[in-house]
């Protein structure tokens, strides 16, 4: 019997969506990791590659700091080690500006796959179809992510509060410009109007995911690039250039993982537009009697 494919327009609690999340992911697992590497890839390599060697070139003059001070120390010289802001240099700033480019990009293309998924009524969409969704979409989101950034780095500078509020308001943002078609305006009201009555159920969700994430991006990623960076220092015998390496080799499978929080993202968007506007219920039955829909295994919702 074939498993049943996950409807996403539905009422789900958080143990409901950790498990449609990682039944999405499997059923999803070739055509949704295609499309991201394909179509991100491009953001998530470039982002891995500047990073690494941003991060070898800070950790390797870091080391030489430590190492000249030490001698200088023993000689009884002068202290001669660089001040600590010499790494907020021009690389710094474009490594933060192509991180956050990516961070777009990665969750442009997992809600544009979730999009057309439930436009094909539980179908995978093409690479191709994912493209011109993305392209349609990727410099709008990226344009409007900006006041609202701003906006939550206020909350957080002000006031920590306000920040973790705004945060949590804002996770949908760009959900709502992509699969509903929202404009700036649009967008902003319906993630007020989602929070309201939900704000610690998300914040929880979120949460949660978050923390499972992390935790199993630091453990898989932390092997592999240990594993990457001691091949690395017996090869190169340069402290640099390995950590550039492990570095770059631990972003490029953190990305990857970032797949299951953010689908779990998407999903918890669809449960509270489904508690808001009831969409999902409409949309069956609009199609109620078309052949090939069958809703005998979808839950009742009140």
């Amino acid at each position: 019997m074939a498993e049943q494919k996950i409807e996403l327009r539905k009422i789900r609690d958080l143990s409901e969506n950790l498990n449609d999340t990682f039944g999405f992911i499997r059923q999803n697992f070739k055509p949704l990791v295609t499309s991201f590497l394909i179509i991100a890839g491009i953001f998530m390599l470039a982002n891995s590659i500047l990073n690494g060697i941003y991060q070898g070139g800070v950790m390797g003059g870091a080391f030489k700091d430590f190492m000249r001070g030490y001698e200088d120390g023993v000689r009884g010289n002068r202290n001669t080690t660089r001040s600590p802001f010499w790494m907020f240099n021009g690389t710094y700033f474009v490594v933060v500006a192509l991180a956050w480019i990516n961070f777009i990009a990665m969750s442009a293309v997992i809600t544009c796959y979730m999009k057309l998924y439930d436009r094909l009524q539980k179908q995978a969409p093409t690479i191709q179809e994912v493209w011109d969704e993305f392209k349609k979409y990727f410099l709008k989101v990226l344009l409007y992510s900006v006041p609202i950034a701003l906006l939550t780095a206020a909350g957080f500078a002000f006031c920590l509060i306000p920040g973790i509020y705004l945060a949590v308001v804002f996770v949908p943002f760009s959900i709502a410009v992509i699969v509903e078609d929202e404009t700036f305006g649009g967008a902003w009201n319906r993630c007020f109007a989602l929070i309201k009555d939900n704000f610690w159920n998300s914040f929880g969700t979120y949460l949660l995911v978050y923390i499972i994430y992390s935790f199993s991006a630091g453990i898989i990623s932390g092997v592999f690039a240990l594993l990457t960076g001691l091949a690395s220092y017996f090869t190169t015998k340069d402290i640099s250039t390995t950590i550039g390496i492990a570095t770059s080799v631990l972003n490029i499978f953190s990305f990857v993982i970032y797949i299951v929080f953010y689908v779990s993202v998407v999903l918890h968007y669809f449960n509270l537009a489904e508690r808001q506007y009831g969409t999902g219920v409409l949309q069956r039955l609009n199609t109620l009697g078309e052949k090939g829909n069958d809703f005998n295994n979808v839950q009742e919702q009140y």
